[in-house]
Parts: structure tokens; C-alpha cells; sequence
């Protein structure tokens, strides 16, 4: 039996049935579990074989209880979706491993490079990488070229970002109590790449999709495209910083040149499409934990795919 551990499922239930269905397929005996603090109001808790009810994760017993589910359970395969819970984890990696379980989650220096903003930024400018100019409160130029976009220098998604077109807007939203960033704000089309790297840092597939619409920080609107540019880009970007496993990576395209923005080591919620064009991401973390060998599918997926995503409701 080889069984799947998501952390923090929520909303997750396309991905969810992603790995459901795929294993189903494959004629693989599989359980896909899943925590949540409180599992009956997490949709996704619905669609698993069994949702733990855990501990929130600022309460000193969360890492312990996520251990006691693992080793109840005999997980394989612990893949972590709540980015405040990684640095937890990961601290705790050498416990799980004596478990038997793979944590899906990069090291340390890696988390921390995607997880502050301000540290991505000088990863792509040391690395050559074209990247909005990005400034925080005690470096803005005297001449402050507007518009601009505002983001929290350590958030998820795109919580309190925004842009900016006065100095005035800036002054009051730098009252906040949040410690920010300021960047030239780039206009052009929107792209994430889906990115999968095995567990020594070598990337496997690249899937870049257009962000056609964004909702609540979420895309809910995107179509895959084949920019054979971006792929080798992501590449570069995720082995030169390391990661391993589910990688995002976003960029902006203003029509000359590609604008590097972010990396996120984890699922991105667009991920579903990637797996429905052909990147079969359960079986390849399934052959990860086996320590097979996966040869590289870059450039092997459907291109043009669109993905229109909608609410729908649970009742119980």
C-alpha cells in the first residue's frame, strides 16, 4: 500500500483527484490522506481517504501530531501545502526520513531564499536573471518611477499586493505594520510555470501556462503554452537554486523581455492543469519515493489546454 500525506489540504480537491484518479489507473493500491485543524470544514477533507484532525500549526504540538499520523498510518510520501509550516518541517526532516517517510520539501536555504522576497530579488540579479528593479522603505530612489507595485516582503500569494500610482498611495500604505517592497511595475502578460525537480535538484518537467484570470490570489482562468524560452529559463532557475519536488515559478513577458517575479517550492493551484496536459505528477513522485530512475519530459505536454475553474458546493 503506498500511501500520500497532503498537509493543510483546504480547497485542494482538484489536486486531490489528480492523485485519486492517476493511481486508480495506474491499478496502483494507494491511500491519500490528508490534516487540517478543522477537517469537516475543509472541502478537500471530503474527497480523501481520511483527514486527520491536527493541532494549528503555532501550537507546539503540530509537528509531533503530523509524526504520530505518519507513523500510525505508514506514509511514504508527506507533501507539505501550508508555506508557514515549512520551515517546521523541515527542521523536523530528519525524524520523519526515521519514519520511513520522504518529505516533499527543499532545504532550508532554499525555503528561505523563496519565502523572503527581498532575498529572490538579489537570487536573480546575482544570477544574471532579469527582474523588476525592487526597492525596500530606507532605499527608494529620490525619484520613485511611477506606477509601482507593493508587496509584503514575506507573504503567500498575492495577499496585500498591489500597485501603486502616487506618492501619496505610497506613503499611506508604507504606515502599515508589515514590512514591504517596492518594485517597478512591469505591464504584460502573465505566466506561472509548473516546475517538477527529482530529489537531487534535476528538473523534470516544465509546463508554462498564461495566468488569464486571477481570483483571491489564485488563478481561476489559464492555458498552457509551449514557450520553449521559458522552459529552459525555469529550468535554469530551479537548479541553480536547488529546489526539489513542486516548484512554481512566475514571470511577466512586457513584449521585449521576460521579468522575473517569484518562486514558490510547492504545489501552485494552477498544478491541476499541468497534470491534465500530461504531466502525471503522482506517478512521478510514486517513482521518486521507489528511487527509479525518471528520464526528463521537458517540452512533453498538451499545448493550448485551457482551464476554467468554478465553486462548487459540499453538503453534509
Amino acid at each position: 500500500m503506498f500511501t500520500v500525506l497532503f498537509t493543510a489540504i483546504g480547497r485542494r480537491v482538484e489536486l486531490v483527484q489528480a492523485f485519486t484518479s492517476s493511481y486508480a489507473a495506474l491499478g496502483l493500491e494507494a491511500r491519500i490522506l490528508a490534516t487540517e485543524a478543522e477537517p469537516s470544514l475543509a472541502p478537500a477533507s471530503h474527497f480523501v481517504d481520511q483527514c486527520f484532525k491536527v493541532p494549528k500549526i503555532d501550537e507546539e504540538s503540530y509537528v509531533e501530531s503530523l509524526l504520530a499520523v505518519c507513523k500510525a498510518e505508514k506514509v511514504d510520501l508527506l507533501i507539505p501545502l501550508f508555506e508557514p509550516e515549512f520551515s517546521l518541517l523541515e527542521a523536523k526532516r530528519y525524524q520523519f526520513e526515521q519514519l520511513g517517510v520522504l518529505l516533499l520539501l527543499s532545504e532550508r536555504q532554499v525555503l528561505e531564499i523563496c519565502r523572503d522576497k527581498w532575498q529572490t530579488y538579489h537570487f536573480f540579479t546575482s544570477h544574471g536573471m532579469i527582474t523588476p528593479e525592487t526597492w525596500n522603505e530606507t532605499n527608494l530612489p529620490k525619484a520613485i518611477p511611477f506606477p509601482v507595485f507593493v508587496k509584503p516582503r514575506k507573504g503567500m500569494g498575492s495577499r496585500g499586493a498591489q500597485k501603486v500610482d502616487n506618492i501619496k498611495q505610497l506613503e499611506l500604505i508604507l504606515q502599515q505594520d508589515v514590512e514591504l517592497l517596492i518594485q517597478e511595475y512591469i505591464q504584460g502578460k502573465e505566466y506561472t510555470l509548473d516546475i517538477l525537480a527529482d530529489l537531487e535538484g534535476r528538473v523534470l518537467s516544465v509546463v508554462p501556462r498564461e495566468r488569464l484570470e486571477v481570483r483571491a490570489g489564485e488563478v481561476s482562468k489559464s492555458r498552457t503554452v509551449y514557450r520553449r524560452d521559458l522552459i529552459e529559463q525555469g529550468k535554469n532557475i530551479v537548479e541553480t537554486l536547488g529546489a526539489i519536488g513542486p516548484v512554481t515559478v512566475q514571470c511577466i513577458d512586457n513584449g521585449k523581455d521576460v521579468y522575473w517575479i517569484e518562486v514558490n517550492p510547492r504545489f501552485g493551484g494552477g498544478v491541476p492543469l499541468a497534470i491534465r496536459a500530461g504531466v502525471d505528477y503522482p506517478l512521478l513522485l510514486y517513482r521518486m519515493v521507489k528511487e527509479q530512475k525518471i528520464p526528463p519530459l521537458l517540452g512533453q505536454y498538451k499545448y493550448n489546454l485551457t482551464m476554467l475553474r468554478y465553486d462548487q458546493a459540499i453538503y453534509f
